[in-house]
C-alpha cells in the first residue's frame, strides 16, 4: 500500500541548521558540504513556493559552554572564532522573510525564541534538516 505525506504547508516550518561558515568550510561526510547547502536551498525554495516557513538557526561559537562531558571543540588555548565562522553562509540562501534564530548550545530550542515563534505562528509540523545532523539536528529533535 502507497502512502502519501500531505503537509499543511501554513502549518509547516522547515528548520535548517548550522548552516554558518564555520561548518560549510569544512570537508564534511559521508555528504559533502556544498550537496548539503544545495540540498536545503532547494528544500528552502520549495517551502517558501508553497507557503511554509523557512527558519534558520545558527550557533554562536565562541558562547557555545564548554561542558567537561563534551569534548573541546577548539584545543585549550587557542583562539577565538573569527566572528563572521558564526554567521549564516551566504550560500545557505537565506532571504528577508525567512526567521533566524541564534543559539548558544546545540539544540535550537532551550534558551531560544524557536517555540514562542513556532506557536505565534500556529506551526504544528517541523522539517528538519543541516549539517552536523549529529550535534544541531539531533538535538533539536530530541528537544521537541
Amino acid at each position: 500500500m502507497d502512502q502519501q505525506l500531505t503537509l499543511a504547508p501554513a502549518h509547516t516550518a522547515l528548520v535548517l541548521i548550522d548552516l554558518q561558515n564555520s561548518n560549510v568550510k569544512h570537508a564534511l561526510a559521508p555528504h559533502g558540504a556544498e550537496d548539503v547547502v544545495g540540498n536545503c536551498v532547494l528544500l528552502a525554495q520549495e517551502m517558501r513556493e508553497r507557503g511554509g516557513l523557512v527558519i534558520y538557526v545558527h550557533v554562536l561559537l565562541n558562547e557555545l559552554p564548554q561542558v567537561p562531558a563534551d569534548s573541546p571543540l577548539r584545543p585549550q588555548g587557542a583562539p577565538a572564532a573569527p566572528p563572521d565562522a558564526s554567521w549564516l553562509a551566504p550560500e545557505a540562501g537565506v532571504e528577508a522573510q525567512d526567521l533566524v534564530i541564534v543559539k548558544r548550545q546545540w539544540g535550537a530550542f532551550y534558551g531560544t525564541e524557536l517555540e514562542q515563534q513556532l506557536r505565534r505562528r500556529r506551526i504544528d509540523t517541523l522539517v528538519m534538516g543541516g549539517i552536523a545532523t549529529n550535534f544541531g539536528v539531533e538535538s533539536t529533535a530530541r528537544g521537541l
